[in-house]
C-alpha cells in the first residue's frame, strides 16, 4: 500500500493509504502501528480492507511520530511501509514541577525541579527561568537562567533566616511557558551555620 500522512493544528494526525494495484491475492486488511519515537508501546490498530483512513488523537506538539502500515492477505502481513512525522514545535503549556530544597545555608538556597510533563513540553526544552525574590520586599524578583538540561540552580546573595518565594518556568525554541505556582523556602539563621 501507499500511505499519505498530514499533521493538522488541532493535535490530531490524518492518515490515508491507497491499497496496491492487482495484488497478487486478495487483500484482508491493514495493520497500522504508530506512536511518539520515545514512548513504548506503540498504538497498533487493525482495518478491514475497505476502511482507507485514520485520524490519530492526542498527538503532541515538537514530537517525532512513526508510523507503519502493513496490509494482509492469508499469508500473513507484508513488508511494512514507515513514515516519520515532526510536529511543529510550541511553547510549553505547562510548567516545571515538584521545586524541592536540596539545601540551604544563611545565604543560599540549592533548589531543584523536574521538567515539564513530556505531554505539556510542546517541543524541546532549551531553558528554564528561575524568579524568586524576598517575600516581604516590595522590589522586583531576581532571575536566573539555567540552560536545559539542567534542572536545579544555586541561589547565592540572599539575606539570613528570610522567606524566598521560588517560580520557574521551561522555555522551547518557540518561547516560554507559564510560571510554577510560587513554593516558599527559608534560608538559616546566622546562629545554625556555626
Amino acid at each position: 500500500p501507499k500511505l499519505l500522512v498530514s499533521a493538522t493544528d488541532s493535535g490530531t494526525i490524518v492518515l490515508q493509504w491507497y491499497p496496491p494495484p492487482n495484488p497478487p491475492t486478495p487483500l484482508l486488511g491493514y495493520r497500522l502501528t504508530f506512536g511518539r519515537v520515545e514512548v513504548l508501546p506503540f498504538t497498533v490498530v487493525e482495518f478491514p480492507t475497505k476502511e482507507t483512513r485514520y485520524t490519530a488523537q492526542d498527538i503532541h506538539k515538537g514530537a517525532n511520530y512513526v508510523f507503519r502500515l502493513s496490509a494482509r492477505n492469508k499469508m500473513g502481513y507484508g513488508e511494512e511501509i514507515l513514515k516519520e512525522v515532526t510536529t511543529p514545535e510550541d511553547a510549553p503549556t505547562g510548567y516545571p514541577e515538584n521545586i524541592a530544597l536540596q539545601q540551604s545555608s544563611d545565604t543560599s538556597l540549592q533548589l531543584a525541579w523536574k521538567s515539564v510533563p513530556l505531554i505539556e513540553q510542546n517541543g524541546k526544552v532549551v531553558k528554564y527561568s528561575v524568579l524568586y525574590k524576598d517575600i516581604n520586599s516590595r522590589g522586583n524578583a531576581s532571575e536566573v537562567v539555567v540552560p536545559a538540561p539542567g534542572s536545579s540552580v544555586l541561589l547565592e546573595g540572599l539575606s539570613a533566616d528570610t522567606v524566598y518565594d521560588v517560580r520557574v518556568c521551561a522555555f522551547t525554541a518557540v518561547g516560554p511557558g507559564p510560571y510554577s505556582p510560587g513554593v516558599q523556602f527559608r534560608t538559616q539563621r546566622l546562629d545554625q551555620v556555626f
